[in-house]
């Protein structure tokens, strides 16, 4: 079969499908109603480049991602978060936003990893194609011009010690001196995340020391496959939206296995109605109504409804509107309802 009849497609828990065509790197995200045009599409076409994104420097670790092949990241408020680490910041996981104009939940995307600015030049000459480019701020002022001179096209991010922040915008049009002063005092969304094997730090006993970071205590309990503990996480904290995706990350490897372990066959199902539970999670903290509400007309299982109405209820004592309050009021009552027609 050749190349260019050859496609790779992905359902996503969202109820996408997206198309990726291989042989040119396009994808095409297709809804209930059909194709979809993402938000700012040139001609109002729905065929999309998949991004390709460059890391420059040694520093930068990428090692989650099989670097120069497709890979699918989740997309939250129609940005794709793309997860890496910085020597700077030790074991902090953190995440760089790219604006995809769709709203599917995951989206394809290439990442490319060059230590060594010889090695991106080269990439380059051999043809790479390339649209970002993440660097660190300590990267030589003069380089970087001479880059932007070169590649006028290419959109440079510099990752600050911090933050990470958008030098430009997409066209190549570089900011104001304001514009980039202020860009470098944002902060970005930062998860912190321990490297370590959790289940080494359990046996040693320093499990208190991580007690109140979530995302870690997810790893310790999926690896022990405590799942009620994870999601018990829902109750004794404050959860963040970036946090229920890396909770969703950890159980989406599980759940692949591509390793085929025998321990995590039998709990497919169980990983499953959690990432489930997980998703729709993500959906009451970002206060996606539509989506959320769509979600209840088509109903849900036992399980999920019982977990969800535990959040449902935490949230609905910390919101801080009368009017979120009344909408999760409302949720919160349809929830019992399919919790009582399961039973």
């Amino acid at each position: 079969m050749e190349l260019d009849t050859l496609y790779e497609e992905r359902k996503t828990p969202g109820g996408f499908l997206v198309k990726v065509r291989l042989a040119k790197m396009t994808y095409v995200v297709f809804t209930s109603k059909g194709p979809e045009v993402p938000k700012g599409a040139k001609n109002q076409s729905i065929v999309v480049p998949v991004p390709r994104v460059a890391f420059l420097g040694d520093e930068f670790d990428l090692s989650h991602f099989r670097l120069g092949e497709l890979s699918f990241v989740n997309v939250r408020q129609g940005k794709m978060v793309i997860p890496y680490q910085h020597a700077s910041s030790g074991n902090e996981v953190r995440t760089i936003f790219l604006n995809s104009g769709s709203e599917c939940d995951i989206l394809p995307v290439i990442i490319f990893h060059y230590r060594e600015s010889e090695d991106f030049l080269r990439a380059k000459e051999e043809g790479v194609e390339l649209h970002h480019l993440v660097l660190d701020e300590e990267f030589p002022r003069q380089d970087l011009v001479t880059l932007k001179i070169r590649f006028p096209a290419l959109n440079m991010l510099i990752i600050k010690r911090k933050v990470a922040q958008k030098l430009e915008a997409p066209g190549g049009i570089m900011p104001g001196k304001e514009e980039l002063e202020r860009s470098l005092r944002e902060e970005s969304s930062i998860v912190d995340f321990n490297k370590v094997r959790a289940t080494d730090l359990l046996e040693k006993g320093n499990l208190n020391m991580h007690s109140t970071n979530p995302v870690f205590l997810a790893r310790v309990h999926l690896r022990k496959l405590e799942l009620e503990k994870v999601k018990q996480l829902l109750l004794d904290f404050s959860l963040r939206p970036e946090e229920v995706i890396f909770i969703r990350t950890f159980l989406g490897v599980m759940i692949r296995n591509e390793e085929n372990k025998e321990e995590l066959k039998a709990w497919q199902l169980k990983l499953k109605n959690l990432d489930e539970g997980f998703r729709l999670v993500g959906m009451i903290l970002e206060m996606k109504e539509v989506e959320f509400e769509s979600e209840l007309d088509k109903g849900f299982s036992r399980d999920i409804a019982s977990m969800v109405y535990a959040l449902l209820e935490k949230e609905q004592g910390e919101v801080g509107s009368k009017e979120q309050e009344i909408v999760l009021w409302e949720w919160k009552l349809r929830t019992k309802r399919l919790f009582r027609k399961s039973a």
